[in-house]
């Protein structure tokens, strides 16, 4: 049985080409992995919260890979890298649903595995690292936990930390882990990825009492009571909360 099902929402096919072939040369061949294209190309039809649940409801192979199309695997790590962290993440923490490349985890610190233009810092500590989010250019799902996006969601931004969600409040957990990769493009905020933020804050208020999550692109303040979200989204009550360690258990999406 072929072990990976990659899928990839994609409007540029010339650069999908381009990753799909330095994914095979890295050993991601087809006689091991399931390639599926979405393809974007002439209209936004494939929208990725609807396209990753319809993933994990017809996914037979045991990991679905959801990447980018401007990610390459040129940094060293292919196939056989891939395999062993998620062998070593299984053993260390069955209980795991999500792993990627760049996340924070619940001190707020930045975690990442990754070669961008960003120059993001790659994390100094260990890997496998736990986190509360995840980048979407590039994420594993592990297809028996059947974590599946927010049905009331919609867009291109956030839907990798609406599955780390999802997937923490079924008791499940979410890693960053040593697999290298370039992204070529940066964080793209634009007007779509505030419309999305909207939805995605109104959607997640209801299931915290206090909660501050953060992600490559932005801090949100999470809560269901009004007075809550009025008092912690103030910049003063926001840098007590995420400056000081001993306050962290207070907020965390862990707890």
């Amino acid at each position: 049985m072929k072990l990976f099902h990659i899928c990839t929402v994609a409007n540029k096919l010339a650069q999908y080409e381009e990753m799909k072939i330095s994914f095979i040369e890295a050993g991601f061949d087809e006689d091991r992995c399931r390639y599926s294209l979405f393809d974007n190309s002439k209209d936004n039809i494939h929208d990725p919260y609807e396209t990753l649940n319809n993933i994990q409801l017809t996914t037979i192979e045991p990991y679905i890979i959801f990447c980018h199309q401007d990610v390459l695997l040129n940094q060293g790590h292919g196939f056989n890298q891939l395999v062993k962290v998620l062998e070593e993440l299984e053993k260390l923490d069955p209980k795991w649903a999500l792993a990627g490349n760049a996340g924070f985890n619940n001190n707020y610190e930045l975690v990442a595995k990754i070669t961008d233009p960003c120059q993001t810092p790659n994390w100094s500590g260990s890997l496998p690292h736990k986190v509360h989010s995840l980048d979407e250019n590039f994420f594993i799902i592990k297809t028996s936990t059947k974590i599946t996006c927010s049905q009331e969601l919609h867009g291109f931004h956030f839907y990798a930390t609406d599955l780390c969600f999802n997937a923490i409040l079924k008791g499940y957990s979410c890693y960053v882990i040593n697999f290298h990769l370039t992204h070529l493009t940066g964080t793209g905020i634009n007007q779509a990825f505030y419309e999305v933020q909207k939805i995605f804050y109104k959607t997640w208020c209801k299931k915290f009492n206090f909660c501050y999550m953060k992600t490559t692109c932005t801090i949100m303040f999470l809560s269901r009571y009004k007075i809550l979200n009025y008092i912690g989204t103030r910049n003063r009550v926001m840098k007590m909360f995420l400056n000081h360690r001993y306050l962290h258990p207070l907020i965390t999406p862990y707890r």
